[in-house]
């Protein structure tokens, strides 16, 4: 059997590089960059601000970080004592769970999604999810009964919405918020960043991201995506502002066992990972969108997802499915900046 360590501080170094960003000072001193990096809901969290105010940037990049901490607090299944975690634990009770706006807004995205999409992303996937062990030191496959129970419990028709409060209609279901609430963080850091002043910046959060303003007073952020099989290498890139974009691959937690490569993103319908794409990108207006759609999409595969975000205004995508011809939306390839570099031979597994 074949294992990649799925340790925290590999995964987030692999889970960063997705995104390489290829920063440029502009060389005004009264302009510069700077960057602050934490680790955060389980990965690399990595704000970068322009500005002549070293002061102002200090003070915007705390109150992003502390907004992203907030946002975790609230919404990782990790922390038992999140409102998230809660609702689980009162899965099939009578009474409802008060939520917080944050954790309701995000639900109540993550249920649209679902509906568009037919179930692709389901924030109910939570009891397959923990089945799933990436960082044990020898990670296997759930036994087959166990996760064929623990699928049935993913409907996202069993979530029940009040006007402030959730409730999970069977026992053994559980919210997992892991394709969007990271973006939704990212989001909500960008806000905090914004409206403490700051006009040109970029945070980054695993390879989810969202990039405003420039990199240099002249130009947009630069963003390399990872090639799926060479950590160190770029597969394509472009150019970013005002919006922002997320990748969902095979590539970012998973172990090989007797050939088969196993992966963290999961299909619904049966709780094991999809066999069919490498990984999937979505450039979109926020980073929760991009987040949800690029893991639909992935579930989907090439041909569907790419007519999903056709269907979509303002949204743009990439797939590589297994058989490495890469699909691209009507836009995508136009986007400022593109460039796709190809593969110099098939993918392996």
């Amino acid at each position: 059997m074949h294992f990649r360590p799925t340790h925290n501080f590999f995964r987030c170094l692999a889970t960063l590089i997705l995104f390489h960003l290829l920063l440029v000072s502009c060389g005004k001193k009264e302009s510069a960059l700077i960057k602050r990096t934490q680790f955060l809901m389980g990965t690399l969290v990595e704000v970068t601000v322009r500005t002549p105010d070293a002061a102002l940037a200090q003070k915007a990049i705390d109150l992003a970080f502390d907004e992203i901490a907030r946002v975790e607090q609230l919404m990782s299944t990790h922390l038992p004592d999140s409102e998230v975690s809660k609702i689980n634990k009162e899965a099939g009770a009578d009474e409802p769970v008060p939520v917080s706006p944050e954790v309701m807004e995000s639900v109540r995205r993550g249920i649209h999604w679902a509906e568009l999409t037919q179930g692709a992303i389901d924030i109910t996937i939570g009891p397959a999810t923990a089945l799933w062990n990436f960082e044990d030191e020898a990670p296997s496959p759930p036994e087959p009964d166990v996760l064929g129970k623990a699928a049935k419990l993913i409907n996202y028709k069993d979530i029940s919405v009040g006007e402030k409060t959730l409730r999970l209609s069977r026992k053994g279901m559980s919210l997992h918020l892991g394709a969007m609430g990271k973006g939704y963080a990212v989001d909500r850091a960008v806000a905090v960043l914004k409206s403490s002043g700051i006009k040109d910046g970029l945070v980054n959060a695993g390879g989810d991201l969202m990039a405003f303003g420039t990199r240099d007073g002249t130009q947009d952020w630069h963003i390399g995506l990872q090639h799926p099989r060479k950590p160190e290498a770029m597969i394509a890139s472009l150019n970013l502002s005002g919006r922002a974009v997320a990748t969902s691959g095979d590539y970012q937690r998973y172990f090989i066992q007797d050939g088969t490569r196993y992966h963290h993103i999961l299909n619904p319908q049966n709780g094991q990972p999809v066999r069919s794409t490498i990984s999937a990108t979505v450039v979109a207006s926020s980073v929760t969108d991009a987040d949800a759609l690029a893991t639909a999409v992935f579930v989907l595969g090439s041909d569907r997802g790419i007519a999903l975000i056709d269907s979509l205004d303002g949204v743009e995508g990439m797939v590589l499915p297994k058989s490495g011809i890469p699909n691209f939306s009507a836009g995508f390839r136009s986007l400022p900046g593109f460039s796709f570099k190809g593969f110099e031979k098939p993918l392996a597994q």
